[in-house]
């Protein structure tokens, strides 16, 4: 997923060109266009992320978003992952890892792939038809009925192979292993109704089955589903489909900014704001990841103000800096940009304890005032900059919502810190531009019922437009809740 998003980062605004070709191509708001095409499968990523999660509770075990940073050591990856800008070099290793078994007219992608990453590069779906054997008793596999012949051929070939490795009975879960109890703890579909995410609640062993084929089946899968997997939808990048134009062969025009290869803050970018910059993204993904894991932690707690967080976070905290990094020079000679590096925090997981989980949130959120702080005092720029005055405001409120008392289900919502950071900062210039400014207490709480009807599609024109990514339930959810308990600021 980071590896996707820093790929879709990497490249140029369509104003930074001007080949009327090119420009299409670079265009965020088509739907024909690179950065669309990216964006939509980490999209879809996070969807997976969080259906293994379920999977995971399932099996009575805690969430887990370990990586190693990059490069990793360990040989567990398709290839060798990096954060790279996007280039056909690139693009060959994602389209054979996210190919079906059987991909026609590939040859040479596969060779590019190859030579790339300087090994064979191996499917993703191999790992999900593992997982679809393990998750299986050896009957159904024998039987096979999963609805997909394809599914059920790939699952029957990986079975035959372990056999012969190891007896059938320790290559399947028992009964023993599933916890069903833990669904109302997983991840709730609801939650993440964006796009085509697919995240699956899985009470069962049959459950699992079918969401294990189903997230096979989106991309990374032994069956190809056309034009909505993540193979096609790279072979389209990579060939041209469509109304999507091919991407360039090295020596040709270049479509990225010249960002880093995994990129360390102190190491590869030492100009002194975009330094900062890069610090303070860190922070927010930080923050992210606990908000992620805290959700999964609880089903008792009220997590819809966790959900409204990660989102934020998502979409208008790492999202939106990381685009402005990568117009930030990163020090050194030439035309070379920072980048958002995705650095993993020292402390990954959560403490088991809620009340310790909540001094983990409090120290990231006062890290990044802090840090903000710092930008302000710096630069004047920053000083005056709009966004980051909301943010530090934004922070605050959460700080002190921290502060009064161990947050728990009765918990008010607040604009500053649960309303305001769901507008994303381009929907905030766009509303503004037409005289209803987002960022404001007194202007939302007086046109909340007109928000309400367009970020919910019942009347008006519908906001955020198309192909910007519309509210889920949790967000629509969460802006009803603020509205009926009187518009707490």
């Amino acid at each position: 997923m980071v590896q996707y998003l820093y790929a879709a980062y990497s490249l140029k605004g369509s104003d930074e060109v001007t080949d009327p070709a090119q420009q299409a191509a670079l265009d965020e708001t088509s739907s024909d266009s690179w950065p669309h095409a990216l964006l939509g499968i980490a999209r879809e990523e996070m969807g997976h992320l969080m259906t293994v999660q379920n999977l995971l509770l399932l099996l009575g075990l805690p969430p887990n978003f370990e990586r190693e940073d990059f490069p990793p050591r360990k040989d567990l990856y398709p290839f060798s992952l990096h954060l790279e800008p996007l280039s056909q070099r690139s693009l060959a290793k994602y389209v054979v890892a996210e190919g079906p078994a059987v991909a026609g007219g590939i040859d040479d992608i596969i060779d590019l792939a190859r030579e790339s990453a300087g090994a064979e590069v191996n499917r993703v779906g191999v790992l999900y038809g593992l997982l679809g054997l393990i998750f299986a008793t050896e009957r159904q596999v024998g039987e096979g009925g999963s609805g997909s012949e394809d599914w059920d051929e790939i699952v029957s070939q990986l079975a035959q192979a372990a056999y012969e490795q190891a007896p059938a009975d320790g290559w399947h879960l028992p009964d023993s292993a599933f916890h069903s109890e833990t669904v109302t703890q997983q991840a709730d579909h609801e939650d993440w109704q964006v796009g085509d995410l697919r995240v699956h609640r899985i009470a069962d062993r049959a459950a699992a089955a079918l969401a294990i084929r189903d997230i096979g089946e989106q991309g990374e899968g032994p069956t190809n589903e056309g034009a909505r997997s993540h193979f096609e939808r790279f072979l389209g990048v990579y060939r041209g489909q469509g109304g999507m134009a091919a991407f360039p062969a090295a020596g040709e025009w270049v479509p990225t900014r010249e960002v880093p290869t995994d990129p360390a803050v102190d190491a590869d970018i030492t100009e002194p704001r975009a330094k900062r910059w890069a610090e303070l993204v860190d922070i927010r993904y930080a923050l992210l990841l606990g908000f992620l894991e805290h959700y999964l932690l609880t089903a008792g707690e009220d997590r819809s103000l966790l959900t409204g967080w990660i989102f934020a976070e998502m979409r208008s905290r790492v999202g939106y800096m990381s685009r402005r990094l990568t117009a930030m020079p990163r020090g050194g000679e030439g035309t070379t940009v920072a980048a958002v590096p995705f650095t993993l925090p020292p402390a990954l997981h959560l403490p088991a304890g809620k009340t310790a989980r909540w001094a983990v949130h409090r120290e990231r959120t006062e890290a990044a005032i802090v840090k903000v702080g710092e930008m302000q005092e710096a630069d004047a720029v920053d000083h005056a900059d709009p966004y980051l005055v909301g943010l530090l405001a934004s922070d605050r409120a959460r700080l002190a919502f921290i502060d009064a008392a161990t947050p728990g289900p009765g918990a008010m919502t607040s604009f500053a810190r649960d309303i305001m950071p769901l507008f994303s900062p381009k929907d905030i210039q766009h509303m503004r531009n037409i005289g209803l400014d987002l960022s404001q207490y007194e202007t939302v709480r007086a046109s909340a019922q007109a928000v309400s009807r367009r970020v919910g599609a019942t009347g008006g024109r519908p906001m955020p437009p198309a192909p910007d990514q519309r509210w889920t339930k949790a967000q629509l959810d969460l802006f009803e809740r603020w509205i009926a308990e009187g518009f707490p600021e």
